[in-house]
């Protein structure tokens, strides 16, 4: 059992796995051997052989509150077992802050969240300075759009743990989502993270680089799975020139699924790294002889800026998953376009140098197939109907307020929000739209959908709603796939302008509204002209494929000249 912890502890989960087996073969009543099964296979995403461990150690332990706890998360998806194990667990070990977070986390993800918010302040009032149960507090109000209560907690970890990475990147991660905040404000807080974690920190000081005939690329990300950032990273994947760039992937992230494979598949090496500590990782780099170095995770979940700080690349590029700074010196260049980062202004946000790309940063590849469009809903309907498709967090009052306006200038129209699941914020919309006249029977609010029936949710409506100051993307292209139009607002940061970049690449800059106040008067004007949007609903599908936004080879093109000319001048 210890060969088997001490396995798991330097990665090698197949032969942890095994030699925990062994251990039961052994003797077949040891609880912990169980138990710290069950949490390797919880890490690996294998539910049904995880809570096939835990009930056998309930059967050796009934009293058992980490395997209460562990059956818990592996019956994650079964509403009424799951809630149930978490509070038997609870039971025997009260006040126990690791099942109370995950309890929250499972009540916050069943759309419980005023119940999740209950367990964690009653948490927090015994344990003031726990910084777990802070952690996952800030996380439930950042996911519900409560940034400020999330900042509070974030920083109460940092009063008493300056160096806690991870409350620095959801602190930082954020202040995005903020409209109060403007790039020069959340600028300094990320230089404010990265004196910390590059004080006294070794890095590697690379004086000749060898001259080869391929550049070895490097991209890191925790997202090679079914997420957002594989449909914008496949395509360079898939166009990427082997006779110029050996491609490498640093995986990190401990599961994977159909989409790993297929990313997998495109890769001439993929690496492991989940687990890892940041200075082997920076070693099997350098070991690797990476020359560029890519992070596609900023400052969102799992990433690896602490590998980043340690320079393990003669050059180092952030790009797609976090349209902000690093706040990292070691980072050289940020891939961007004119758009997201106009030049002259752009420049003061950032800590890396902004390299514009000439069309968009943007190359698209959805993960399934679209179904054509559908008529414009307005015709049968006799009403406009718009729709928002961006994630609750994204749900500030802000953009709920311009909404309503946009609302109260188009009688009849109705208002579809598509996957809120959370009780407090299906509350704050109708309460936002209800304070600034707009009844409750114009809002419809859906739930999270599969696939199939969120694509289908295109056809209930005309217009889409983008969300600001944080933008949508893989929503925005889906809305024109399905020939719905996007109205975005030009915010005054480059995660607030990620909407302006789409709209500009495939010829809808009319669709844009400069500032807050005056998306009412872009919509309206969009509005003028039924047949105009019936055209462009059959039409934006395809402008949309044929622009660079789906041009996968160009694409490539453009990044692997940005990377070159990077090279050369450094």
């Amino acid at each position: 059992m210890n060969l088997g912890n001490a396995l798991a502890g330097l990665g090698s989960v197949q032969a942890a796995q095994e030699c925990y087996h062994h251990a039961i073969e052994l003797q077949p009543d040891l609880l912990p051997a169980h138990l710290n099964l069950g949490a390797l296979l919880l890490a690996l995403g294998d539910l049904p052989a995880a809570e096939s461990t835990y009930r056998k150690a309930l059967e050796i332990a009934p009293e058992s509150a980490s395997a209460w706890t562990g059956l818990g998360c592996a019956l994650d998806t079964r509403s009424d077992e799951a809630e149930v194990a978490f509070r038997k667990s609870l039971a025997f070990a009260p006040g126990h802050n690791g099942t109370v977070a995950r309890l929250a986390q499972w009540l916050r993800e069943h759309g419980r969240a005023r119940a999740a918010l209950e367990e964690l302040r009653l948490a927090v009032g015994a344990n003031p300075d726990d910084a777990l149960l802070l952690r996952t507090l800030g996380e439930i109000h950042a996911g519900i759009g409560e940034y400020a209560d999330a900042c509070a907690s974030y920083r109460r970890i940092l009063q008493t743990s300056l160096h806690d990475w991870d409350a620095w990147s959801n602190l930082l991660w954020t202040l995005n989502f903020m409209p109060e905040a403007n790039a020069v404000q959340i600028l300094a807080e990320h230089r404010k993270y990265a004196t910390l974690v590059e004080r006294g920190l070794e890095t590697a000081s690379v004086v000749n680089r060898p001259e080869r005939k391929r550049l070895k690329i490097g991209y890191m990300s925790a997202d090679f799975r079914s997420h957002s950032v594989s449909c914008f990273i496949e395509p360079l994947l898939r166009h990427h020139d082997r006779g110029r760039f050996e491609v490498h992937c640093f995986y990190n992230y401990a599961s994977s699924d159909a989409v790993t494979q297929r990313l997998y598949e495109l890769a001439e090496h993929w690496h492991v790294i989940a687990g890892m500590t940041d200075a082997d990782v920076a070693k099997r780099i350098r070991d690797n002889g990476i020359d560029i170095l890519v992070d596609l995770a900023g400052h969102t979940a799992h990433n690896r800026l602490g590998t980043f700080a340690r320079k393990p690349a003669p050059l180092q590029f952030t790009w797609l998953g976090y349209l902000c700074t690093t706040g990292l010196r070691a980072v050289d260049y940020r891939l961007c376009d004119a758009h997201t980062d106009p030049p002259g202004q752009a420049e003061l946000w950032q800590v890396e140098t902004p390299l514009r790309l000439p069309d968009s940063q943007w190359c698209y590849r959805p993960q399934v197939g679209l179904p054509p469009p559908s008529p414009l809903p307005r015709l049968a309907n006799g009403y406009w109907t718009f729709g928002s498709f961006n994630q609750e967090s994204k749900l500030n009052e802000t953009a709920l307020r311009s909404w309503a306006k946009v609302l109260l200038a188009v009688p009849g129209s109705r208002l579809r929000v598509i996957g809120v699941t959370c009780d407090l914020v299906e509350e704050r919309i109708r309460c936002v739209l209800n304070e600034q006249g707009i009844d409750s029977e114009r809002i419809d609010i859906v739930g999270r959908l599969p696939i199939e029936k969120y694509l289908a949710e295109f056809g209930e409506v005309d217009i889409a709603l983008d969300t600001f100051p944080y933008n949508g993307a893989t929503t925005t292209c889906d809305a024109m796939l399905m020939g719905v139009p996007v109205a975005t607002v030009a915010g005054d940061r480059a995660i607030a302008r990620s909407g302006v970049s789409l709209l500009m690449t495939v010829g809808l800059a009319n669709w844009i509204a400069p500032t807050p106040e005056a998306l009412v008067n872009t919509v309206c004007t969009q509005l003028r002209d039924t047949q105009r949007l019936v055209d462009l609903r059959q039409n934006l599908p395809k402008r949309m494929r044929a622009s660079a936004l789906m041009d996968g080879a160009a694409f490539a093109k453009n990044v692997e000249k940005a990377f070159e000319n990077a090279w050369h001048r450094t």
